[in-house]
């Protein structure tokens, strides 16, 4: 007698993934690969207590198992699009294979699977927990599970689209069949009848608001599932229904628990407070900013500190101190810093690394610790990756792209990383992205939940960004996170409004108006289940850094030169801050006719990265706190914003391009940084006084008169005009300079609210301008508000529909589009990256520059079918086969090297070829334009 075997249920005849024909498993049952998405979102909750017992409370909960089951069993069903045969039909082949029976040559081509998920969910499943009561005898309303629902179905990094068109020819009868079989049994594996009621734990209109607002964070936790789900090299593929699926789910937690270990996303836990001599055992005697983050009584929960001291008072251990007190008391599972550019992020990096291990003494295998923005973790010691995206499948049929890609392309920006990592530095941009209608936005609002949020240099957000960190701030402070924000110089209208964001994310009024009048340095912190109003305490700072600055306000190019020439030559070293790249590059070949060349350090953002990041070692050895006379004496920095802030440098005279007065003290903040004596040799007493005589601090700027012309600034510098547009506010910083002398921190809050107090008098002549900047600004917070999330409408396309396609859809700060452009050098007709001499896996992201994108956005096309095919090789080693970046090809010319590229109106047949020239001491530069235009910008 022949035996029988029980035919498999119909939800294995599907495939979930898939690799081309020539691999030995080519495809993934679809059944399985949803159990692996679940168990790493198990585990995930397993390991998190914090965020479990958060959502629980939330969802009005006492039972963590059950809360955990609910979640999970949501997540089981992310994939559930992929039971239509628009998405089998990819590979037909494989459909045939597990289907070859049924016909599927009527593949639909146009709608993603997630989008088809939550359309199946809508028309398909939810009727029948109705029908079945799943959620209980009082059906739950349909908006609430909804919630639940687009949160899963949006693992591709934004909200799926809920109008399908003609679903039924989407899915077939037994493509329905097979999906609500695949439903049922997940229902019956994963969630117990304790955690259905959960749907019931709060009345209807409360649970959809929870629901509505917990989808937001669901939603990032169901992208890193999904993406750890699909490293292929932890869950190997299995083509045949070879286990049943709770035999396949208990192999599934045990790979899942595998790789979340390999992972680092996990929180490290609690850990214990450490002194501040444990943290900085090189700073002997403790600022008063710092004595006071090591006492200070903290309260219980979120809360949120603001820090306003002096350039160089020690604002960046006193936040790292205090960051460490909250995790130690349970308000942090880690941190992230955010700061203005990737030179002040750099900065910070180097010095979070040597503290880092004891902010976490009691791990022995510590978390990762992450540099955000432009891929200084790829140094050797840094290089250990947060998520392994696994081996990308590189199938061609496959139109929707696979979790394997998207998380491929996520993590071939490694600047993303950082959110990811318990601990991590980098630029704010990657943190408010998470507030912004940004694709996996969620991913971002997951990694920085209840970790301590620091951003440096607050004052330097614009408008635009401002609005964006507010968003954030609520978002933050309604997960339960706290915040530091630290600045020199803080408007007081702008702190007002910072705060004010974070009473709203905790639900609690924010306080009234920040005094004008108050004192600096200033702490002003709140935490509103203890006081209804913030706290603020008036702060001494350091002696050395109370001083007295001379102001020289010059508006003769010509003296400003022969100045800076003069102090060199007396054997003193100058910093020249200038507000534009063209004006850099112009101040170097001013000063190239007076000095030599190898005494002038050029720095500015259009360097390679590897370029840049040595330009940035240079700085610092020449002219930061270890620096001496052998180092400093004759040496010229010509540098743009990327140094006035967050670099420990010290400089004997600074001269800088005029700007809104924020960013001149800032600038002055790198004058007279270290006491140093006659001949530039640092005095470490704490009693020693500066030997070098009065700072004095050179301001370049339009010639000074009180009735100025409305082109009072842009005809003395047209380029700078663009940057700072608010020329009002430029002219009453000039003329705040006027009287020959500010000191700080006395001076401070009056230099500051004298600039930017929107009540402040101007020229009848500059009202214009004024307005149109303040319009320009109004605008730029409508754009704001319009691209930014929104809380209360949770995780959904209702919001002005716009694509969550792309960062740039939704930028972090305005400007102009840029690209990332991969230097390459011909030797012959191989393209080599630039900086050859680095790891061979690492050397095109540290031959890369970011420039705009109307400069650049093709290569010219190569003129012999070697160089073509060398190109197109290239591309495909790349991420995304080079689809996301522009490789500019090199010739060597002389003493510089010159590529040919094509500028965004190019198709237009405007400027057909541009003539970029790159060379490590001056940057990537526009030779020529063939037609006639001007070069530089």
């Amino acid at each position: 007698m022949t035996p029988t075997t029980t035919p498999s249920p119909r939800y294995f005849a599907y495939w979930g993934k898939a690799r081309p024909s020539n691999s030995a498993a080519e495809m993934h049952l679809l059944a399985y690969h949803a159990l692996d998405v679940a168990a790493v979102g198990e585990v995930y909750l397993q390991r998190s207590p914090e965020l479990l017992a958060w959502l629980a409370q939330e969802l009005g909960h006492t039972d963590l198992e059950a809360t955990r089951a609910w979640v999970v069993f949501w997540l089981s069903l992310h994939d559930l699009g992929k039971f239509s045969l628009s998405f089998q039909g990819q590979r037909a082949d494989l459909a045939q294979r597990l289907q070859p029976n049924e016909s599927c040559s009527q593949r639909i081509a146009g709608e993603r699977h997630d989008s088809l998920g939550m359309a199946f969910w809508q028309v398909h499943v939810q009727p029948k927990t109705d029908d079945e009561a799943w959620f209980g005898d009082d059906p739950q309303d349909h908006e609430s599970l909804n919630f639940w629902a687009r949160a899963v179905m949006g693992h591709h990094g934004q909200p799926p689209n809920e109008t399908v068109p003609h679903l039924h020819r989407h899915f077939r009868a037994i493509d329905v069949d097979a999906a609500l079989g695949f439903v049922e049994a997940m229902r019956a594996l994963l969630l117990p009848p304790e955690a259905a009621r959960v749907a019931h734990s709060l009345d209807a209109d409360t649970f959809e608001k929870i629901s509505s607002e917990l989808s937001w964070w669901v939603a990032g936790l169901a992208v890193l599932a999904d993406w750890i789900g699909s490293n292929a090299d932890i869950f190997t593929y299995c083509d045949t229904p070879q286990l049943t699926l709770p035999d396949y789910w208990h192999k599934a937690l045990g790979l899942a628990a595998q790789a979340l270990t390999q992972s680092e996303v996990v929180s490290p836990g609690r850990q214990a407070e450490r002194s501040f001599q444990q943290l900085f055992s090189s700073i002997q005697k403790p600022s008063p900013l710092q004595v006071w983050a090591a006492s200070v009584e903290l309260a219980d929960g979120p809360q949120i500190h603001l820090l306003e001291d002096v350039t160089g008072a020690g604002k960046t251990e006193a936040a790292v101190m205090l960051t460490q007190r909250l995790m130690a008391q349970g308000c942090g599972n880690g941190f992230f810093i955010g700061l203005p550019t990737m030179a002040t992020a750099n900065a910070m990096y180097e010095r979070i690394a040597p503290i880092y291990a004891q902010l976490f003494p009691n791990l022995l295998d510590l978390p990762s610790l992450v540099l955000a923005h432009g891929r200084k973790n790829l140094v050797a010691s840094f290089a250990t990756s947060v998520i392994q995206p696994g081996h990308d499948e590189h199938d061609a049929q496959q139109t929707d792209e696979s979790a394997t890609q998207r998380c491929s392309r996520w993590l071939a920006d490694h600047n993303k990383r950082a959110l990811l990592a318990p601990a991590g530095v980098g630029t704010i941009d990657q943190a408010l992205l998470g507030a912004l209608q940004s694709k996996h936005q969620s991913l971002r609002l997951l990694g920085l939940w209840r970790k301590v949020l620091v951003v440096d240099e607050v004052h330097a957000c614009d408008t635009y960004m401002q609005s964006t960190l507010k968003n954030l701030l609520e978002f933050h402070a309604r997960a339960g996170g706290s915040a530091i924000l630290l600045s020199a110089t803080l408007p007081q209208h702008m702190k007002a409004s910072l705060l004010e964001a974070y009473g709203k994310g905790l639900g609690v009024r924010g306080p009234a108006a920040v005094d004008a009048r108050d004192d600096y340095p200033l702490v002003t912190s709140w935490a509103p289940t203890k006081a209804l109003i913030p706290t603020k305490k008036h702060m001494a700072t350091r002696s050395e850094m109370c001083r007295t600055v001379a102001v020289h306000y010059a508006s003769d190019r010509d003296a400003v030169v022969q100045h800076i020439a003069a102090t060199l030559a007396a054997g003193q070293c100058v910093a020249w801050m200038c507000n534009t790249i063209s004006d850099a590059l112009a101040a170097y070949a001013d000063m190239a006719s007076h000095i030599p060349l190898d005494q002038i350090t050029l720095f500015h953002a259009r360097f390679a990265l590897g370029d840049r990041l040595d330009i940035e070692d240079t700085v610092l050895h020449t002219f930061g706190p270890h620096s001496g006379p052998n180092e400093r004496a004759g040496r010229l920095l010509i540098a743009t914003q990327v140094a006035e802030q967050s670099l420990d440098v010290d400089f004997d005279l600074v001269v800088t391009d005029l700007a809104p007065i924020d960013r001149l003290i800032q600038r002055a903040g790198r004058l007279h940084r270290h006491v140093r004596d006659t001949q530039g040799r640092r005095l470490t007493d704490h009693n020693a006084k500066d030997q070098r005589g009065p700072a004095c601090l050179w301001v370049f700027g339009p010639v000074w008169t009180p009735t100025p012309t409305a082109s009072w600034f842009v005809q003395a510098f047209p380029k700078s005009a663009k940057v700072y547009p608010n020329h009002a506010q430029l002219w009453l910083t000039a003329r705040a300079l006027q009287s020959g002398e500010f000191t700080m921190p006395t001076d401070a809050r009056r230099l500051i609210e004298g600039v930017f107090n929107p009540e402040a008098e101007i020229p009848e002549a500059l009202q214009r301008n004024a307005l149109a900047a303040e319009g320009e600004a109004f605008a730029d917070a409508a754009q704001a508000h319009m691209v930014s999330v929104k809380r209360e409408s949770g995780y959904s396309r209702a919001q002005r529909g716009l694509e969550w396609a792309a960062d740039t859809v939704a930028p972090s700060r305005l400007g102009e589009a840029s690209v990332d452009v991969l230097l390459a050098r011909w030797d012959n007709n191989t393209l080599q990256p630039w900086r050859s001499d680095k790891p061979p896996q690492h050397a095109w992201a540290y031959s890369t520059v970011r420039v705009a994108r109307r400069l650049i956005t093709q290569t010219t096309e190569e003129k012999t079918p070697e160089r073509a095919l060398a190109r197109q090789r290239l591309n495909e080693q790349l991420p995304g086969s080079g689809q996301w970046v522009v490789v500019l090809g090199l010739e060597c010319r002389g003493d510089q090297f010159e590529g040919t590229a094509q500028p965004e109106n190019a198709t237009q047949g405007q400027n057909p070829v541009v003539v970029w020239t790159y060379d490590s001491q001056r940057g990537l530069r526009r030779q020529e334009v063939p037609d006639g235009q001007p070069s530089g910008t």
